[in-house]
Parts: structure tokens; C-alpha cells; sequence
């Protein structure tokens, strides 16, 4: 196509990009939700379901995925915060004392440091005395903040409904959007949209499998390691280690977080053990298992997985984690002078 006819669908989709501008995620979502899950649509689809069927099914399969462990959560957690709670009342009762190896710090900041543990620790009341000060103090900037929360609430309620709705017509009209995304791309990129199209589902489903395989494997196995090394919640603290093991590093920063507080705890041997053991667990992880299910559709190594996810999240956010490695893919596919081994349905194929 002349570079002339190619310069007003440039435009106008720029001038569409930026009247939709607030809306361009909730319609990423609902393609990104659309391309992982349209094989099971599909299958089905194959089996006599009707569209509107199997597309009610789904939707609600993926509201259950979000809102049953959820509330199961909930309810787990509410006793280990009620737990919680008694020992803070405990330890409010009597009063904490300075933990060992503030002792062992060099006496220009044991003695200040002992000080102000023993006037405001130490004795009976302490903890509940320094906390409310703490925050009557940042009171006022965590209304506002709480106020700012609720509008963010709102708004990605309201993105969440159209993420849906768009999902819900995507699963009933996506072969016509795909007829026309095909004739548009075809149009537009005759050489390389063929790729384009081929690479793109291969690498988001890829992506979607590692980064939920992974986040789950981390909550179950570092949780466990959080429970024997005598950490207090282990279930909220493996909860919040699954989520942030979705992006790059936090389950790293997760766990070395949980080692610091058993190592303030005076548990030194504890901390030390949990450490080593995330950070072979994590080797093991990084190395092996997700560069082996994210790149392994679209024949990605891992620097370039692990590159694509860090530089993907760190640019746009979550959306990142599924656009760098699809980004990477192209990149490798253009290296390799046009080809790139692929795998479909257990079919190896090149591209």
C-alpha cells in the first residue's frame, strides 16, 4: 500500500485512539480475555452449545474464578486477622521487649534506639499508644487518600462491566470481528500480518498459562515455607505472595519481606531458612519452569521472556506482561530472518 493511502487510517485511528482513550484498557481486556479463552469456546461451540450458551457459561466461569476464591479468602482470612488481633492485644498488655540484636547494634545507635524502644514499647500500652498517634497523625492524608480509593473503585467497577459486556459480544460475533481485523490487517501490512497473526494468540495464551501456573505455584509453596517457618498469617501472606508473583520480582520482595520480619522477631535461624529456600525455589522457577511456559509456544528464550515481562509491566502496566513477550516473539521472529518454530495443539510448526 502507498505510504499516501496509508496516511488517513493512520489518523483517523490515532484520532479514535484518543476518543477512547479512557475506555482503551476495558477493550484490551475483553480482547486479551477473548483470545486465551476462545479455544474453550469453541470446543463448545463443537459440542452443539448455542453461542449466547457458551458465552453466558463463560462469563460466568470467569466471574466464579474471581469471586469464589475470594470469598473463600475472606472467611479464612477473618480468623487469622482475629488471631492476630488477640496477639496484638497481648503483646499490647505487657509491653514488647527490644528484640536481641538491637542490643548488638554499635552503641552510637543501640543506646538512642534502646531508648525510644523502652519509652514507647516497652512498657504496658505502648504499641496501642504509638500506633494511634501514628495515625492521628497521617489521619488527614489517609482520608484523602480513601477518598481517591473510592473514585478508583468506581471507575474500574465501571471498566469491569464494559470489560464484560465487550467479552460477552466478542464471544457471540468474533468470527465477523476477526474477518474484519483480518481484511483491516491485511490491507494495512500484507507482508508481516500473516505473523502478526499467528504469534499473537500463541504468545498471550502462553503468557496467561505461565503467569497463573506461576502465581499459584508461589502462593502454595512459599505459604507452606511461611507456615513452618513460624510466620504470622501465612495465608494472607501467601495470598499476597501469589498476587504479586503475577508481576516480575515480587515474589522475591514477598518473601525477603517475610524474612526480615521473622529476623526482627529475634527468629534468625527461621528468616535464614526461608530465605535460602525462595531463593532456590525461585531459581528454580525463573529458569526452568517459566521461560519454559511462556516462551515455549513461540520458541522465546529467557532472557527474552524475562525481558519482554519486565519492560512490558514497567511501560504499560499489567497489560505489559502480554504485550512484551508478544513483542519479543516479533523480535525473534525477524532475527531469525522471517521463521520461528511454534507450537499449536501440540503441533510444532514454523512460522
Amino acid at each position: 500500500m502507498p505510504y499516501r493511502s496509508m496516511l488517513p487510517p493512520v489518523l483517523f485511528a490515532i484520532a479514535l485512539a484518543f476518543l477512547l482513550q479512557h475506555f482503551l484498557g476495558a477493550l484490551a481486556w475483553a480482547g486479551l480475555l477473548a483470545v486465551i479463552t476462545w479455544p474453550l469456546h469453541r470446543r463448545l461451540l463443537e459440542r452443539g452449545w448455542p453461542p449466547m450458551g457458551s458465552a453466558a457459561c463463560l462469563l460466568f466461569l470467569l466471574v466464579a474464578c474471581f469471586v469464589g476464591p475470594s470469598l473463600l479468602l475472606v472467611n479464612a482470612l477473618g480468623h487469622e486477622l482475629a488471631g492476630i488481633e488477640r496477639m496484638f492485644a497481648q503483646v499490647n498488655q505487657g509491653g514488647v521487649p527490644p528484640p536481641g540484636w538491637l542490643v548488638g547494634l554499635p552503641q552510637m545507635l543501640a543506646e538512642p534506639a534502646l531508648k525510644w524502644w523502652n519509652q514507647h514499647l516497652a512498657v504496658p500500652g505502648g504499641l496501642r499508644t504509638l500506633i494511634q498517634t501514628t495515625v492521628g497523625d497521617f489521619l488527614p492524608h489517609l482520608t484523602g487518600t480513601l477518598r481517591a480509593w473510592g473514585s478508583t473503585i468506581l471507575a474500574n467497577a465501571l471498566y469491569l462491566f464494559l470489560t464484560l459486556l465487550t467479552l460477552f459480544v466478542l464471544y457471540l460475533h468474533g468470527p465477523a470481528v476477526v474477518r474484519y481485523a483480518d481484511s483491516a490487517g491485511m490491507r494495512l501490512m500484507p507482508m508481516h500480518y500473516p505473523v502478526v497473526r499467528r504469534l499473537l494468540p500463541l504468545s498471550v495464551r502462553g503468557t496467561a498459562l505461565g503467569l497463573c501456573s506461576i502465581a499459584l505455584l508461589e502462593g502454595i509453596v512459599l505459604g507452606a515455607a511461611y507456615a513452618i517457618a513460624g510466620a504470622p498469617a501465612p495465608v494472607l501472606l501467601a495470598v499476597i505472595t501469589g498476587y504479586l508473583a503475577l508481576i516480575p520480582g515480587g515474589a522475591p520482595l514477598s518473601f525477603t519481606t517475610v524474612s526480615i520480619l521473622l529476623l526482627g522477631q529475634g527468629h534468625a535461624g527461621a528468616a535464614l531458612g526461608l530465605f535460602s529456600w525462595g531463593a532456590i525455589e525461585l531459581f528454580m522457577v525463573d529458569k526452568f519452569i517459566r521461560p519454559k511456559l511462556i516462551g515455549h509456544r513461540v520458541d522465546l528464550p529467557f532472557l527474552a521472556v524475562l525481558f519482554g515481562l519486565l519492560g512490558g509491566v514497567s511501560t504499560i502496566g499489567v497489560l505489559g506482561l502480554f504485550v512484551g513477550p508478544f513483542m519479543m516473539a516479533m523480535l525473534f521472529w525477524w532475527l531469525r530472518g522471517g521463521s520461528v518454530t511454534v507450537v499449536e495443539d501440540g503441533v510444532v510448526s514454523k512460522v
